[in-house]
C-alpha cells in the first residue's frame, strides 16, 4: 500500500478507532451490587413519632436576623427534648454552650473507640402567619403530615436521631461506642455564636470523633444524570458562600429628564454582567467520585459519555452547566442575584443603587478568586464589595472510610433501590464548622422529599412526611446498631 494512501487510511480510522476503545471501555463498567442485609420492620410507632415532631415544632425557636432570641423557647426545648426522651435524659450528660447550643454526650463502654457525632440545629427561620394553612408553629398532624415551621429544615432530622438514641436505649442496653449530639443554635444565621462555639468546647476536651454526621446530603430523583430511580447522595463537603453588593452612585434627580446610564441601570447591567460572564466549570473530587459511582447505573448514551469522562471533558462540563441548575450547581460556582434597591419613589432617579449577589463558591474557586472575577466583569464604575463573611469551600472528607461504608450501607438499607454515591453539598451546613477535630464529616438528610415539599423549606405550609419520619428514624437505628454498638 502506498505511503500517502496508508496515512490517509490511519487518519480515518484513527477516529473510528477511539469511538470503538470508548465503546467497549464503557460496556465493561457493570454495577456492583453491595452486599445485602435483611430488610426488617423495627417496631418503631410512627404515631409517636409524630406526636414528637409536633411537639418539637409548638415550640417557636426562631432565629432573628438581629441575633437576638426569644429566651424562653429555648429553655422550653431543653426541657422538651430530656422530657420526651428520659432514657436518653438519664443517659446522657448535657452540657450547655453559649447560652442557647446544647451537647449531650452518651458514654460507650469502650474508651479506645472515639465518640460519633450527631448534629442538628435548634433555630428556625421566622414564620409569618399568612399564607399557612394550617398555624407555622401548631404542629398540626394532617393527612400523614406533620405540618409547622421546622417541620423539614431540621426539627425532623433531630427527633428521627433522639427517637433512634432512645429506641437503642431502650432495646439494646449502653452503647459501646460513645455518641454526642450537639445542637447549635444558630445556623440559619451563619452566625458564629452555635457551632464554632461547641467545636471549641469539644477541642477543649481533646474530642476528636470518629464521624460527624449532619443534614445535607439529599435523596433525589436520577432522572437528570441518566440514571432511573432514587440517588441517595451523602455531602462529603459543602461549597463556600459570599454574598456580593455591586453599587453606584450619581446624581438623582426627577425621572422625566434621565441623565443615562442611571445608577440603577448602571447596577443592573452589572448584575446581567455577573449572570452572563461566569466562571468556567471545574471537576472536583467529589463530582468525578460521583460519576464513577453512578456510571454504572446510566443509560446507554448518559454511561458512554460519563465512562470516557477524561477524554469527552469539555463538552461534559459544558452539558452539566447548561443540563439542570442541580448539574450545573456541581461542576460551577454560582451567581445569584437576590437583592436590589433603587429610588424610594416612581418619579424620581436613585441617587444610589445596589444589588446583591448570593455566591456559592465551588472548591477550586477561592473567595478572592471570586471577588476578582466579579469586579473584572461588573464594569466601570460599579463599587463591589464583599458583605457578611465570606466561607470558602470546606475540606473535602474520603468516601471509602468505614464510617463512610456504614453510612452508604445504612442508606441502602432504610431505601432499599436506591443508588448511594458522594457528593459536594450546594449549600451550608454547620458540619463546616468540624474540620479542625474531625475529618470524616458527612452530611445525610434520610428524608425523600418530593419537589413540592422542597418547595415548602424556609416557606409557607413546611411539613413532614410521618412514614418518611419512620423511615428516617430506621436510619439512624442502623447508623447507631453499626457503628456504636
Amino acid at each position: 500500500m502506498p505511503v500517502p494512501v496508508l496515512i490517509l487510511v490511519i487518519i480515518l480510522g484513527a477516529p473510528t478507532a477511539l469511538i470503538a476503545f470508548m465503546a467497549v471501555r464503557a460496556a465493561l463498567v457493570k454495577p456492583h451490587a453491595p452486599p445485602e442485609r435483611e430488610v426488617s420492620d423495627l417496631g418503631i410507632d410512627k404515631n409517636a413519632l409524630a406526636a414528637h415532631l409536633a411537639g418539637a415544632v409548638q415550640i417557636p425557636t426562631v432565629s432573628m436576623a438581629d441575633e437576638t432570641y426569644p429566651e424562653k423557647p429555648f429553655f422550653d426545648y431543653k426541657e422538651y427534648i430530656e422530657k420526651t426522651y428520659p432514657l436518653f435524659a438519664k443517659a446522657a450528660e448535657c452540657t450547655v454552650v453559649n447560652k442557647y447550643s446544647l451537647v449531650y454526650r452518651i458514654d460507650g463502654s469502650d474508651a479506645n473507640l472515639k465518640p460519633a457525632c450527631f448534629l442538628a440545629h435548634i433555630d428556625v427561620v421566622p414564620a409569618p402567619p399568612e399564607g399557612w394553612d394550617y398555624p407555622p408553629f401548631g404542629g398540626e398532624i394532617h393527612d400523614g403530615f406533620v405540618y409547622g415551621r421546622g417541620a423539614q429544615d431540621m426539627k425532623c432530622q433531630m427527633i428521627a436521631v433522639l427517637d433512634a438514641l432512645e429506641f437503642t436505649l431502650a432495646n439494646g442496653g449502653g452503647l459501646k461506642r460513645a455518641a454526642y449530639c450537639c445542637f447549635g443554635h444558630d445556623e440559619e444565621l451563619s452566625t458564629l455564636d452555635g457551632a464554632p462555639e461547641i467545636v471549641k468546647y469539644l477541642d477543649s476536651l481533646n474530642v476528636r470523633p470518629e464521624y460527624v454526621l449532619d443534614e445535607g446530603g439529599v435523596m433525589l430523583d436520577g432522572g437528570p444524570l441518566g440514571v432511573d430511580g432514587t440517588l441517595a447522595l451523602i455531602g462529603v463537603c459543602e461549597k463556600g458562600y459570599m454574598d456580593v453588593r455591586l453599587s453606584r452612585k450619581k446624581a438623582g434627580g426627577h425621572a422625566s429628564t434621565p441623565a443615562k446610564p442611571t445608577a440603577l441601570a448602571s447596577v443592573a447591567k452589572a448584575v446581567c454582567n455577573v449572570e452572563r460572564k461566569q466562571l468556567p466549570p471545574v471537576w472536583t473530587a467529589p463530582t468525578i467520585e460521583l460519576i464513577r459511582e453512578l456510571a454504572p447505573y446510566m443509560k446507554p448514551l448518559f454511561k458512554f459519555v460519563m465512562v470516557n469522562r477524561d477524554v469527552l471533558s469539555p463538552f461534559i462540563k459544558f452539558a452539566l452547566s447548561k443540563l439542570h441548575p442541580i448539574s450545573a450547581a456541581l461542576v460551577k460556582t454560582t451567581f445569584a442575584p437576590t437583592m436590589a434597591k433603587g429610588s424610594d419613589a416612581a418619579n424620581v432617579l436613585p441617587p444610589y443603587a445596589e444589588a446583591v449577589v448570593n455566591c456559592r463558591l465551588i472548591a477550586g474557586n477561592s473567595p478572592e478568586t471570586v471577588l476578582a472575577h466579579i469586579k473584572k466583569v461588573a464594569g466601570r464604575g460599579i463599587d463591589v464589595e464583599v458583605i457578611n463573611r465570606a466561607v470558602p469551600a470546606s475540606k473535602i472528607s474520603p468516601a471509602d472510610t468505614p464510617s463512610y461504608v456504614k453510612i452508604a450501607d445504612a442508606v441502602r438499607t432504610a431505601f432499599p433501590g436506591v443508588k448511594v454515591a458522594p457528593y459536594m453539598f450546594i449549600a451550608a451546613t454547620d458540619s463546616r464548622f468540624y474540620y479542625p477535630i474531625c475529618d470524616n464529616v458527612y452530611r445525610f438528610s434520610p428524608f425523600a422529599y418530593t419537589e413540592d415539599d422542597q418547595r415548602r423549606i424556609h416557606a409557607v405550609n413546611e411539613r413532614c412526611n410521618i412514614d418518611d419520619l419512620k423511615k428516617a428514624t430506621e436510619f439512624f437505628v442502623r447508623i447507631i446498631g453499626d457503628t456504636c454498638l
